[in-house]
């Protein structure tokens, strides 16, 4: 199974991104553009690819271990850019200001006990975002440039999408489809440290 661990978004941001997306969209179009669904918007803690069933088994223990071991906390949804860079748009995402720390160190936790169950470390830096699109074609690549140039301003004032409470994270199981992948989720994973440090029961 292709698996990746998540932190969902609430209905209200997901509806604050939705229409910013829209906006963009109506500006870019279609052609070389391919748009992510709303429900499908999320947050990546960690992307671990085809998965064998007993190797699942041990991240999801290393994914309840994580939960143990965070407490819950919120981040905000701001700022509009792209991969590699906004001139030349190869994936189009919303990024995060404040709690960005948190949600990094729950990333870096889940990444920590999953490698110490066999699973590859991370080498890169998180970075936390969420992805609107991904560009196809350099027409595509043109066109969200263009959009992105136009609508920036509006689109990067201060907290425009949103708050979430991160109170848990999910493993999904993504299975590609001809008309895009489909999104499953498998496990929910509650934030049960307290601020003392303590789990609460």
């Amino acid at each position: 199974m292709r698996l990746f661990f998540a932190v969902l978004l609430t209905e209200e941001a997901r509806e604050a991104v939705r229409r910013a997306q829209q906006a963009l969209r109506a500006s870019a179009g279609e052609k070389g553009i391919k748009w992510v669904t709303p429900e499908q918007f999320h947050y990546t803690l960690k992307f671990l690819g085809e998965t064998p069933e007993e190797r699942m088994l041990l991240a999801i223990e290393a994914a309840r271990l994580t939960a143990t071991q965070s407490a819950p906390f919120s981040f905000t949804l701001a700022g509009v850019g792209a991969f590699p860079q906004p001139r030349r748009p190869q994936v189009l995402w919303i990024g995060a200001t404040e709690g960005v720390p948190l949600l990094a160190g729950l990333a870096e936790s889940l990444d920590r006990n999953l490698a110490e169950r066999g699973f590859a470390a991370e080498t890169r830096r998180f970075s936390p975002h969420l992805t609107l699109a991904r560009v196809k074609s350099p027409e595509g690549q043109e066109a969200i440039a263009k959009a992105l140039s136009a609508q920036v301003a509006e689109l990067n004032s201060v907290d425009k999408f949103g708050v979430i409470p991160v109170e848990s994270f999910v493993v999904m199981r993504s299975e590609l489809r001809p008309g895009g992948p489909i999104y499953t989720v498998l496990e929910t994973f509650a934030l049960t440290r307290s601020g003392n440090g303590e789990t609460r029961q």
